[in-house]
């Protein structure tokens, strides 16, 4: 069980989700769920802002250094838009509309199982980056940290209400 406060969460739609023209269809699942975007941008990453995203004590110790390659260049293949969520517990909640990050493997009605159909062994084969459209942070502490690589704290907006939001949290 998550926390039960609100929370932010950093996500990208990374550059095969931007060329596929899907960042409205994307944001739009989001902001249904009821969660509020408190910063947003799009840019091209450079290869430094990759590498401290995907931070190599973690992704090269678990997966090897040739991933961790992949998915940096991967990430600076194009554009990506950058955004932070805000809600209640938005961590899990994120996960869970974005569907599992092998799309293969991700249930109709989420965002990879209803844009994406990448499998992992296809991806290896193909010595490149699994196209899986859309990166969400998978912890709190993770977020933290990943929104303080793509975000300044003065670009964090807060303090504005949806017009909707007496009906998705307690005041």
């Amino acid at each position: 069980m998550g926390t039960q406060e609100i929370t932010r969460t950093l996500c990208l739609v990374k550059p095969d989700g931007v060329r596929r023209g899907l960042v409205g269809r994307i944001l739009t699942r989001f902001e249904d769920a009821g969660l509020k975007i408190v910063a947003m941008k799009m840019l091209v990453p450079d290869e430094e802002r990759a590498r401290r995203h995907y931070r190599y004590e973690d992704i090269a110790v678990r997966h090897g250094e040739a991933v961790w390659n992949r998915l940096v260049q991967f990430l600076c293949s194009g554009p990506v838009v950058a955004f932070v969520l805000e809600g209640v517990d938005v961590v899990p909640v994120v996960r869970k509309l974005c569907g599992s990050t092998e799309p293969a493997s991700a249930p109709p009605g989420t965002i990879r199982g209803d844009f994406a159909h990448h499998t992992y062994e296809y991806t290896n084969s193909a010595q490149g980056s699994v196209r899986n459209l859309i990166h969400a942070s998978a912890t709190d502490e993770e977020a933290a940290y990943e929104i303080s690589v793509w975000f300044r704290e003065e670009e964090l907006v807060s303090g504005y209400k949806r017009s909707d939001e007496a009906e998705h949290y307690l005041s």
